[in-house]
């Protein structure tokens, strides 16, 4: 009850559904035992040899009984699949919420693969619980209470026979069962051999270049063999119970014949207890069948649980590091500083430790470093969309977090190393997401100052081109020339360039810089380049290194004395003089 008023919170305008679905399953319960007591009527009557004149009529009710139990049932159901389905819904619409308001933390810390999969996967494993086990566990608490009552109206010694049964079988199943602890370490094997298996047809290219056997893959090849260990392990340990459950399900059918026996050598009606036992042996089956389902109970609902607490942990994580912004909506500078700052994904290991600098509106600089110095995290703390540990970052005198996100959004532009274009939307279209209230001439125009006309003219559509699987391909350097038309359409007044031209080839990289000088014209523009032939026209490089600004100051500043850049520099040009000989 736990577990379903849990799920129930999510969904609780269908809580109605699931109480309708418990009514309709214990009407139909109701009947169809009804049903099962004019059938021993029957048989009593014919073994007793009484007149069967209303048989007809009896036989029809029965049948009616029948129909009407199973289309009552088909109503539970109904219900209980109608919440089912809701809960999904919902689910995966709050899932859907938390990622469009998740933290970007969140997403630096969580492939989107991974992601995708806990909530559907987790999501997935609540429908059984709701959909069919509401009717199903309704049934198997009803119909062995409905047992009892009939089979205690035969009679009692068979009463007591029955009760002795069902200690005896629970007990059985419960061991069958095994320990439950089994589902935690049975999912998570699962979900390795699921990401093993993706990771193997990702490298699909490979193994067919290099002929590569499974057994190179050893993740996917260990996550087998154990998957299979564990399994094997658990069916093992149930095969005691299990082999006893199927022995005493055929002693429990034989046993009321010597009953009978004892009885009638006692005096008792012969024919009157053939018919007792005849029908007691219907029922049996009726009641190991409806035990099979309750061995199923523990199963789901350890993973509905699991289920849950899997997606609310994921939830939780969305949340954090949320940022609530502010209403201001007006910049007085383009100024940026950074006072006593700390930043860190997990909340221990600072990126980011004690760091103050500032940066003067309207002028460029590049951060150098070695790869994990912190060079990309300065740029997205300066972006907003990251929260500090610690201390300030302000632009225009005023702390990021105080403007109205809206607001900074329109006012900071991001060209990273790999843009992203949107497929079935055609260039035009990519390019006015920037600026929805911009007019065609603006877009046109943005496309033209970012050197974008050079490849366009060659589709036969030009701006209308579809990009994608059924329109053009573009190259990287091309769709680089496209996220800078954006951030030309944007307008706004900081501008971060991070890595911009890595994917470029020469003759888009000089297109690229053409576009960039154009770009960079009266703004605040910090530069993120491993490239250093690029930036040694910047006003002021800052070396990186342990999330701390060690160094400043223009390219010859810096080449003039003894200086981590002027190492890096040096290995640098060293590197661009080797050949293959």
């Amino acid at each position: 009850m736990k577990l379903y008023k849990k799920l129930l919170s999510y969904i609780p305008e269908r809580k109605v559904h699931a109480i309708l679905a418990v009514a309709f399953t214990a009407i139909g319960n109701i009947l169809l035992f009804y049903a099962y007591y004019l059938i021993w009527t029957l048989v009593r009557d014919v073994f007793m040899g009484e007149s069967l004149t209303d048989s007809k009529k009896t036989s029809i009710l029965i049948l009616s009984l029948f129909i009407l139990q199973g289309i009552i049932y088909i109503f539970g159901l109904w219900m209980s699949h109608l919440t089912g389905f809701r809960l999904e819904t919902r689910l995966r619409e709050k899932g859907i919420k938390h990622l469009i308001n998740a933290s970007n933390t969140f997403f630096d810390t969580h492939d989107s693969g991974e992601v995708r999969k806990i909530i559907d996967n987790n999501v997935e494993q609540t429908h059984m619980i709701v959909a069919h086990l509401i009717p199903d566990q309704t049934t198997a608490i009803l119909i062995p209470i409905l047992m009892l009552l009939l089979v205690f109206k035969l009679n009692i010694y068979l009463g007591i026979f029955f009760v002795l049964i069902m200690i005896i079988s629970l007990i059985i199943m419960k061991a069958m069962m095994g320990d439950v602890s089994f589902m935690g370490e049975y999912m998570k094997k699962g979900d390795e051999l699921n990401a093993g298996a993706v990771e193997y047809v990702r490298g699909m290219p490979v193994v067919k270049i290099f002929n590569a056997p499974l057994i190179g893959f050893k993740k996917l090849y260990d996550n087998i063999i154990s998957y299979r260990d564990l399994v094997y392990k658990y069916s093992m340990s149930c095969r005691i119970p299990y082999v006893s459950f199927q022995w005493i399900l055929n002693i429990f059918i034989i046993m009321p014949v010597f009953l009978a026996i004892f009885m009638v050598s006692r005096g008792e009606d012969a024919a009157l207890w053939s018919a007792k036992i005849l029908f007691f042996t219907l029922f049996m089956g009726i009641y190991f069948s409806n035990l099979m389902k309750v061995m199923y109970v523990g199963m789901y609902t350890y993973q509905a649980n699991s289920a849950v607490d899997n997606l609310e942990n994921l939830f939780k994580e969305m949340n954090e590091k949320k940022i609530a912004f502010g209403n201001i909506s007006e910049m007085k500078n383009s100024n940026i500083e950074f006072k006593n700052v700390d930043f860190s994904y997990d909340g221990e290991n600072k990126i980011i430790n004690n760091l103050s600098l500032k940066f003067n509106e309207n002028k460029v600089y590049a951060l150098v470093g070695s790869s994990g110095s912190g060079k990309s995290t300065i740029a997205k703390l300066i972006s907003g969309l990251y929260p500090v540990d610690s201390g300030q970052i302000k632009i225009g005198d005023v702390n990021i977090y105080d403007y109205d996100k809206e607001y900074l959004m329109k006012n900071i532009g991001i060209v990273f190393q790999n843009p992203k274009l949107f497929k079935d939307l055609s260039i035009f279209e990519n390019i006015k997401l920037a600026n929805k209230d911009a007019s065609d001439e603006e877009v046109i125009k943005s496309l033209k100052v970012a050197r974008c006309d050079e490849f366009i003219n060659k589709f036969k559509n030009g701006y209308n081109a579809v990009i994608g699987e059924d329109g053009i391909n573009l190259s990287g350097g091309e769709i680089q020339r496209i996220s800078i038309a954006r951030i030309f359409l944007k307008n706004p007044k900081i501008i971060i360039l991070d890595e911009a031209s890595a994917a470029a080839d020469p003759e888009n990289e000089y297109e690229l810089q053409i576009a960039f000088k154009e770009l960079i014209k009266n703004r605040t523009v910090i530069m993120i380049a491993h490239r250093l032939s690029s930036i040694r026209g910047v006003d002021e490089i800052l070396v990186v290194e342990n999330g701390k600004i060690i160094e400043r100051g223009s390219h010859n500043e810096l080449m003039d004395r003894d200086s981590r850049y002027k190492e890096f520099v040096n290995l640098y040009e060293s590197a661009n003089e080797w050949r293959v000989k």
